[in-house]
């Protein structure tokens, strides 16, 4: 599979996933005005602090606030975020609507992590609530769509308002190399650049576009 296909494929899940997000928010809505009573709606608005939609052992397993509500079965007991959160049977993160919670990586949360930006969007997780991968975007007027290895990044595309570019990167896959860019591609202006890296971070090969037109690299 080349490159081209494997960007179109990617494209093609995240649009499945924004529409699969966007009935499963018009179904809560209609779940929480169905079971809200009357009393608390004036003129016609509804006004909660959140929403715990539970399955039939009575576990919460869909949470909406800002921020979401904390529950007794969820395995994380940190702060909420203005978001909606699903859980699994177990109690883990596995998707997340809104804004960002800081990242679970390998069973824990790192202490004083922080994001380049504010994070809004779609996070995924996997099936022991590390976050795995999403679509955002950022307080620093940055736009992202990537997948991570377990322990780290594994491959992203993004956009950047104040350099005006997008850009595209595939990582190492070897776990003992680290968090190294293996390819980036970057369009700005009338151009772009293509480059490769070796597993110690230096670019080994590079070409430029100019125009539709590839100048000469450097080996």
């Amino acid at each position: 599979m080349n490159l081209e296909e494997r960007m179109s494929r990617l494209e093609r899940r995240c649009n499945r996933l924004m529409i699969a997000c966007t009935l499963l928010v018009a179904l809560l809505l209609a779940l929480g005005f169905l079971h809200i009573d009357a009393e608390r709606t004036t003129d016609g608005i509804l006004h909660v602090h959140g929403l715990v939609v539970e399955d039939a052992q009575g576990r919460g397993r869909i949470l909406l606030g800002a921020p979401f509500p904390d529950v007794p079965n969820r395995m994380r007991h940190d702060a909420g975020t203005m978001a909606m959160l699903f859980l699994d049977e177990q109690g883990h993160d596995r998707l997340t609507i809104g804004q960002a919670l800081p990242p679970q990586i390998q069973g824990r949360v790192p202490e004083n992590f922080h994001r380049i930006g504010e994070a809004v969007g779609v996070f995924l997780h996997n099936t022991v609530g590390d976050e795995r991968g999403g679509m955002s975007w950022l307080s620093n007027g940055r736009g992202a769509i990537s997948f991570d290895y377990p322990d780290r990044d594994a491959i992203g595309m993004y956009v950047d308002d104040k350099s005006r570019s997008a850009t595209f990167v595939l990582e190492y896959a070897d776990e003992a190399i680290g968090d190294v860019s293996f390819f980036e591609m970057t369009a700005k202006g009338q151009g772009g650049r293509f480059s490769l890296f070796d597993p110690k971070g230096q670019t080994k090969t590079q070409w430029t576009v100019d125009r539709g037109i590839v100048l000469p690299g450097r080996p």
